[in-house]
């Protein structure tokens, strides 16, 4: 039977203690030095998050018969700092669908005007196939970053006159129509969506054009190489502008990282590189995995990543370092923020009614699930928050992974991945900073824990201190 939201939410936040970090061992484990230097710092740190794009924001809103207060308890769980995993980027779907059939996302100008350059005919429901309300929600629990994400142009603006099956843009390089040139009506298009969400009160941070344009997907898209998003990334740029609107473009969510780092010459080049109008370069981990940093100035974001081809798994965090297991996952974060030097990490889905791993929280009607997926990314989410900055951290153990985070609070989040058979006894030194605190808070997920709050470790004035790593786990040692 599988664990209500209340139980699951007692064992990641009682702070009672647990044996599992510090305890009697009839063997002595092996020996581990790790060392966190303040003072070499990497990129900022924007967050964690995930989409309910495809009106899986229903879902939470209890479309498949998930009660108000379990709702709330699920909100929580997604966005509180306090109660939950804190996540900071929530990634919105911007519909391009004229109607809500299946798991269409509604669009703000469901049909044609007749040209490009005739009056709109917005259309605004307050609802949004269920993300206004949801991100109402996140924002009130704290969360940051709004992204506005188009998957195609309405059909009307392409070149196979359909919002599915690929197509291209109208008037974008080596891309015409009869019709004429849209790039400036899907420009207005999109900053009107956002104007809708700012008029009944959400901010939206981030907006973007794309999604895997190297897809011609039989579900909405929009095929775009990085010439022609350059094209129309200038004119969404001073559309913006002109609207005065405080917002980023991100682009282009490459379904690989390696087709996001293909698409980076052709944003970068002529007079007027459209690189320099964009905020966040966006690419997704599905044909290519984000393991090195891509060729920009710009910040980077793992967009989307999912496992899609297994059956939904929430209690294994090890057992045969499977797709969906939480350990994998718990890597992918960590060597996208270390290797690839992202800012954001986004898994597909957040919760949804579903079979599969494309979810990081199953919700059985009025049962919540969470994986061992979405526990393995609280503990980056929680602990290191929008604004911190990553920072040096070395391992002497070929299979304890780390990664580490300065906050603007001055707490230092270090997590420490054990990928061994066997539990290390390791002592870990914070370096260039000045701790303020006696004591460590150890954070621990593994098969039998999710989030647990550990017994607190005492740190000496040098900013030393020992603790046990079990075996396949991840901790967080959070410092101040």
């Amino acid at each position: 039977m599988a664990l209500t939201l209340r139980s699951l939410f007692f064992l990641s936040t009682a702070f009672g203690h647990c044996s599992a970090l510090v305890g009697r061992k009839t063997n002595p484990s092996p020996a581990a030095k790790i060392t966190v230097d303040t003072s070499i710092t990497y990129q900022e740190v924007d967050g964690l998050g995930a989409s309910q794009a495809f009106q899986r924001a229903e879902d939470v809103l209890g479309k498949d018969g998930l009660s108000p207060a379990h709702q709330a308890e699920l909100l929580d769980l997604l966005y509180s700092v306090e109660k939950g995993a804190g996540f900071a980027i929530l990634r919105n779907g911007i519909g391009s669908s004229n109607s809500s059939t299946s798991n269409l996302m509604n669009s703000i100008e469901p049909f044609s005007p007749g040209s490009p350059n005739a009056r709109p005919n917005y259309t605004w429901d307050g609802y949004d196939s269920g993300q206004f309300p949801l991100a109402q929600q996140a924002q009130a629990r704290g969360l940051p970053t709004l992204y506005g994400n188009a998957w195609s142009a309405p059909g009307y603006m392409k070149t196979n006159d359909d919002e599915n099956n690929g197509g291209y843009l109208c008037g974008v390089m080596g891309e015409h129509c009869a019709s004429g040139n849209w790039m400036q009506a899907y420009a207005d298009y999109l900053v009107q969506w956002v104007k809708f969400y700012e008029e009944h009160g959400v901010k939206v941070s981030h907006l973007g054009f794309l999604n895997e344009p190297q897809f011609a997907a039989t579900y909405a898209g929009m095929l775009s190489n990085g010439t022609q998003a350059a094209d129309f990334i200038r004119v969404l740029a001073k559309t913006i502008k002109a609207a005065r609107l405080d917002l980023g473009i991100t682009c282009c969510d490459g379904i690989g990282w390696d087709d996001q780092e293909a698409m980076m010459a052709g944003l970068q080049a002529g007079p007027d590189p459209a690189e320099k109008y964009l905020e966040v370069v966006t690419g997704h981990g599905y044909d290519s995995a984000p393991t090195y940093p891509l060729s920009t100035t710009r910040k980077t974001w793992l967009s989307e990543w999912a496992d899609l081809t297994g059956d939904f798994t929430p209690g294994i965090f090890y057992d045969v370092d499977g797709p969906g297991e939480g350990l994998r996952w718990a890597r992918n974060v960590q060597i996208a923020f270390v290797n690839a030097n992202v800012s954001g990490f986004l898994y597909w889905i957040g919760a949804e009614n579903s079979t599969t791993n494309s979810g990081l929280i199953n919700l059985l009607g009025d049962e919540i699930v969470p994986s061992k997926r979405f526990w393995s990314m609280a503990q980056f989410s929680k602990f290191a928050r929008p604004g911190a900055r990553r920072v040096e951290v070395s391992s002497s153990a070929s299979l304890l992974y780390t990664s580490a985070f300065r906050n603007k609070d001055g707490t230092i989040a270090t997590q420490v991945i054990n990928n061994d058979t066997t539990a290390y006894d390791v002592t870990l030194s914070v370096k260039g900073a000045k701790l303020h605190s006696s004591r460590v808070l150890p954070y621990l997920t593994d098969n039998a824990n999710n989030l647990t709050a550990l017994a607190p470790v005492a740190v000496g004035r040098d900013g030393t201190f020992q603790a046990t790593v079990p075996a396949r786990s991840l901790v967080t040692f959070l410092t101040s």
